[in-house]
């Protein structure tokens, strides 16, 4: 519930706050954008307590375009799994590619790193583990006017999670996120 009222509150803030640009007479926005998703991690050869790719989870975001190659990218997301599956975390990315600061096609790639914290199953208990790293993303999406649709994904370094599955009794395994992401350029 308290996640909820976080959420909530954060996205009453956005609004709040971008209210006074879209009440503005600019005949052209901004390259800044903000956005929601859906996120998905795919932890190959997951305990049954980490994500395997079955479960959904929400992102929010913003980025900003250099120019139309060059661009950044922060995202908070979170996934509560029905099956007590608990993920929360951020990932801040570099994007290289075409098409990042004008209409239509645009494909890109880029570095990344992310910190989250994730619910893990021990003898004595269920505690929260912080898992971080670099990791190479990819992009593909489409800008019409002011709203952008893309679907990235982020193959991540496994050292964390590969740690995780061996102390758990599982095998090593990649590690990806999926992100569909919706925003509008301000």
């Amino acid at each position: 519930m308290q996640s909820t009222l976080r959420a909530s509150l954060l996205i009453s803030a956005l609004a709040f706050c971008s209210a006074p640009i879209l009440a503005a007479d600019n005949s052209e926005p901004t390259n800044f954008r903000v956005g929601a998703g859906l996120f998905q991690a795919d932890i190959g050869n997951a305990p049954s307590y980490l994500p395997n790719g079955e479960q959904q989870g929400f992102s929010l975001f913003a980025e900003f375009p250099q120019s139309n190659h060059a661009a950044s990218r922060f995202i908070l997301y979170r996934l509560n799994g029905d099956d007590d599956i608990q993920l929360q975390g951020g990932e801040t990315q570099l994007m290289w590619g075409w098409g990042l600061a004008e209409p239509g096609l645009r494909i890109y790639t880029g570095p990344a790193w992310h910190y989250e914290k994730m619910l893990v199953q021990r003898a004595a208990g269920d505690h929260y583990r912080v898992f971080n790293g670099w990791g190479w993303q990819f992009g593909v999406g489409a800008q019409f006017d002011a709203i952008i649709l893309d679907l990235a994904a982020t193959l991540r370094d496994p050292k964390d999670y590969n740690s995780e599955n061996l102390q758990a009794g599982a095998s090593k395994g990649d590690v990806w996120t999926h992100n569909l992401l919706l925003s509008y350029r301000f």
